[in-house]
């Protein structure tokens, strides 16, 4: 049976989809994100926080809080993240810090401070949300692309720090997604959606609800020899 999950990011995008498709599926869903009218389109039946996942203090609160309600953890999705496109020399270190706060340092956070509620499961997994970028390089991407590589080795350091606890962590890094995140940053560039799916093999942009499927996998007991890993769903985009 499923358990409890905490998801991060949860207001819109994989975030959102994530919650909704475990809430479905039978999960005891905790929703976390800054947005709090994005938390309103959830269930009812989910418990929404608003929490600032930079904010090391009121993530711990928030494990606090999941941890008095409900004794445990079977599963974190961390799905917050941002972006920023631009050429090295026209990024500012405060923008490639920002990017890195959100997209590394708050997974490692969120990580740390959910490990003794994880302890406490059967079945305990952590997934947490990469990208295709974290594999590969792409011009003007220095802050992301750097950010969800260190996700995927940060997964896989936590995988083996764990795995004699049986806690799991692995990596999903999905390729180019219709979010409103990816909407932000394309109309910020004068570019359109269509733009994106151009360099896709399969010629179209992920559903947020496709990769969620996979953040459930990862979760379930269907993967329960998997840790350390990344599972990549771009469309074919790194296979050339």
């Amino acid at each position: 049976m499923p358990g409890t999950v905490l998801v991060t990011g949860a207001a819109s995008g994989i975030g959102a989809a994530t919650a909704r498709r475990l809430h479905e599926h039978g999960w005891r869903v905790w929703a976390a994100d800054l947005d709090e009218r994005g938390l309103g389109r959830l269930s009812p039946e989910i418990v929404s926080r608003a929490v600032d996942v930079t904010d090391e203090a009121a993530v711990e609160s928030l494990l606090h809080d999941v941890g008095q309600a409900e004794g445990c953890l079977d599963g974190v999705a961390a799905c917050a993240g941002i972006s920023h496109t631009a050429p090295a020399p026209e990024t500012p270190s405060r923008t490639f810090d920002e990017v890195l706060n959100v997209n590394l340092r708050a997974v490692f956070v969120l990580a740390r401070a959910a490990l003794p509620l994880l302890a406490r499961s059967t079945a305990p997994s952590f997934a947490a949300i990469a990208s295709e970028l974290g594999t590969v390089g792409a011009p003007g991407l220095s802050a992301y692309s750097s950010s969800k590589a260190a996700v995927i080795n940060l997964m896989r350091v936590l995988a083996l720090e764990n795995a004699a606890r049986g806690i799991r962590f692995n990596a999903v890094a999905p390729g180019g997604t219709r979010t409103p995140m990816l909407e932000r940053e394309q109309a910020r560039l004068g570019r359109t959606l269509a733009d994106s799916a151009a360099n896709i093999p399969l010629g179209r942009l992920a559903e947020p609800a496709e990769i969620a499927s996979v953040v459930e996998f990862v979760l379930s007991r269907d993967s329960s020899f998997m840790t350390g890993s990344v599972l990549v769903a771009d469309g074919g985009y790194t296979a050339r």
